[in-house]
């Protein structure tokens, strides 16, 4: 007998990894740079150029960029900047992977600190941490109907066949599906200038972008993105070779094509911020105030649909034998798809030794969630956010100075109804998009520094949950032997946990023989009710 099917496609981790990587190098500074007489300000970020797969194992090439914002010293007193790249390549062994498979890999800058060696060679040590992963597209079938040739009527649940009668019991069946599940690039190109209050661009010593409050929006056919980017330059002014700073905030947006996107599906994206280019650029009079901003920001997309749809969950039969064959199918729900606002306050006092500040430059913030526990009904996240401030000072030589602190978080909220699930299901039951946003520093009574900001966390958070699933069904003649121990008229008493589909089966009676019988108007019965079973065919 032939089933009828319907496939439904999600996407499961099928391999997954984590690796830490210790990097050092010594770095030179270029003949074209003076002499480093005090390091400032650092700045890196690591980007992932290509990866490998094979059987079992992968190759991700990259590199850690970073940047040095200095003092000089000698001849060339003042201010001055050098950037660079350090190189990596690391095997890492993921067990099931195969050469086809599409490697996803998240990394992070863990730790980095850049030392001097001497005035012309600087030491770079860093931590970064690579987690790649590899996610299928799993395509589960699930039974609908059935369809065979002999079937003459349908009725009430009650598929008749050449006189053999099968009882089927339907149900509603809710899930996600994946849509979309591919990797894509959105350009973008702003642009920005430098206000009249300031002097015009020489050239460029320190230059850096931050991408904050990032949101997506799956819309007909496209996925809309918006956010906003902190650009901040340290650069010598034109005429007098003085040093000034430029810090503004750009809002962006734009639309990655997708013709299967619409706008009541789910957006599970996640991004990376590859290419960046900061130019300066002469405006109509002639100046160099013009800052054009070309980034690429390398998007994860899974788009995700809530759909339902009634399957056959069990079938008996009245006049044949049947027997079921099952299996067990991973069906994912969304519980819910969170968003959580926590305000972040933090005060840091400078120590004695430090230059007190005069004017505060530059802020940022870097958050990381260390661990995310899911209880009986809550939801708990720990981590840390790094926070500094570039500041200026006229005390002890005056110049560029930098604050930072590490600030333990730990947020909670309550989920009520969350399911228990199992330990192998746990890294696909949510994906976590932590950020800081609207991060403001501000001077306090001269000897402290007060960070504000907001931590958001979006989290779609999933039921992962193994059902039983009806994969064959085979007919077979029914057990005359088995029949006849059955009593042609029984009294039922109905126990706790009975249903009428339980007793028909155990009887070989149609559920709507029993209510029949019985002058039930519904399939609703309870613990002592009395049910009249009348075997099939005893009464006409």
């Amino acid at each position: 007998m032939e089933l009828m099917k319907k496939s439904i496609y999600t996407d499961k981790i099928k391999a997954k990894a984590m690796l830490q990587i210790p990097l050092e190098e010594d770095i030179n500074v270029s003949d074209s740079r003076p002499d480093v007489g005090r390091l400032v300000f650092t700045r890196g970020r690591v980007k992932i150029d290509e990866i490998k797969t094979g059987m079992n194992k992968i190759w991700v090439k990259g590199k850690l960029l970073f940047q040095v914002l200095y003092e000089a010293e000698g001849k060339e007193s003042g201010m001055a900047g050098m950037e660079g790249e350090v190189p990596f390549m690391e095997e890492i062994y993921m067990e099931r992977v195969e050469s086809q498979d599409r490697v996803i890999c998240e990394s992070m800058l863990e730790d980095m600190r850049v030392n001097m060696i001497n005035s012309r060679k600087l030491s770079i040590q860093a931590v970064i941490s690579l987690t790649p992963r590899v996610e299928e597209l799993v395509e589960t079938k699930v039974c609908t109907g059935i369809a065979d040739v002999r079937v003459q009527t349908e009725k009430n649940g009650i598929s008749s066949i050449e006189g053999e009668q099968l009882e089927y019991r339907r149900k509603q069946q809710e899930y996600l599906e994946t849509i979309v599940c591919k990797r894509d690039l959105l350009r973008i190109h702003e642009e920005s200038r430098v206000g009249s209050a300031l002097p015009a661009v020489g050239s460029l010593l320190w230059k850096s972008i931050e991408v904050t409050q990032v949101d997506f929006k799956p819309l007909e056919e496209k996925l809309a993105v918006s956010g906003e980017m902190t650009l901040f330059l340290v650069y010598t002014e034109e005429m007098s070779g003085k040093i000034n700073w430029f810090e503004t905030a750009i809002p962006f947006s734009g639309n990655v094509e997708c013709q299967s996107c619409r706008e009541s599906m789910i957006a599970d994206v996640s991004y990376d911020v590859g290419h960046e280019e900061i130019i300066v650029r002469e405006d109509a009079d002639g100046e160099a105030r013009m800052i054009g901003v070309e980034l690429a920001l390398e998007l994860e997309m899974k788009l995700l649909c809530k759909e339902e749809t009634q399957v056959i969950a069990d079938v008996y039969g009245v006049s044949c034998e049947v027997e079921t064959i099952t299996q067990k199918n991973i069906m994912r729900k969304l519980q819910q798809d969170m968003y959580v606002e926590e305000k972040f306050i933090h005060n840091t006092r400078l120590e004695e030794a430090q230059p007190r500040p005069l004017q505060l430059c530059h802020s940022d913030a870097r958050l990381e969630i260390e661990d995310c526990s899911l209880g009986e009904d809550e939801i708990l996240w720990k981590g840390t956010i790094q926070v500094r401030t570039l500041y200026l000072s006229d005390e002890d030589g005056g110049g560029f100075h930098v604050l930072e602190d590490s600030v333990p978080f730990q947020l909670t909220r309550q989920v009520l109804g969350m399911q228990r699930q199992e330990k192998e299901v746990m890294d696909q039951r949510y994906t976590l998009k932590p950020q800081l946003t609207k991060l403001h520093a501000s001077l306090k009574d001269g000897n402290q520094i007060e960070w504000r900001g907001v931590i958001q966390i979006h989290m779609p958070l999933y039921d992962i949950n193994q059902e039983d699933m009806l994969e064959e069904i085979e007919i077979g003649e029914l057990d005359s032997q088995k029949l006849e121990k059955l009593p042609g008229f029984a009294v039922y008493f109905v126990k706790k946990g009975d249903t009428l589909w339980q007793i028909g089966k155990k009887y070989y009676v149609s559920v709507e023989k029993i209510k029949e019988m019985n002058q039930l108007t519904s399939d609703e019965i309870k613990p002592g009710d009395k049910l009249l079973i009348v075997k099939a065919g005893e009464i006409e």
